[in-house]
């Protein structure tokens, strides 16, 4: 009786507990477009945004937003991508990418073409 007591506890403790949808973080999806002299590389334009939001916000506040810039949908041809941030934090993202006026030696300005809660409704294509 005993062991089947304990065994069950066991079993308590390494379920893991999922935060219910309406305490998760709810997301925004940014597509934007680098407008430049020259073709801007992802490492420094993921540089350039992470480097100005630390700038403005300080440590805390860029971790407070949940900014990412997607990798795989950064076309360097086209010079589109897409940055994911929580839903309250949109505008301070959108302000710290106006604040980027150059990457290096090359000026630079954003152009935010669509805000969705999904990357499917931003219609990338």
């Amino acid at each position: 009786m005993g062991a089947a007591r304990s065994q069950n506890k066991m079993m308590q403790r390494k379920k893991l507990k999922m935060n219910m949808p309406t305490l998760r973080e709810k997301e925004r999806y940014i597509a934007f477009e680098v407008i430049s002299e020259e073709p801007i590389v992802f490492s420094d334009l993921e540089s350039a945004v992470w480097n100005t939001a630390q700038d403005f916000f300080g440590e805390l506040g860029t971790a407070q937003t949940s900014l990412w810039i997607i990798k795989n949908l950064y076309d360097e041809k086209k010079q589109v991508g897409v940055i994911r941030c929580n839903n309250l934090s949109v505008e301070k993202v959108l302000t710290s990418l106006g604040l980027i006026t150059r990457l290096g030696d090359v000026r630079v300005i954003f152009k935010i073409h669509k805000i969705s809660g999904t990357i499917r409704g931003l219609n990338l294509k």
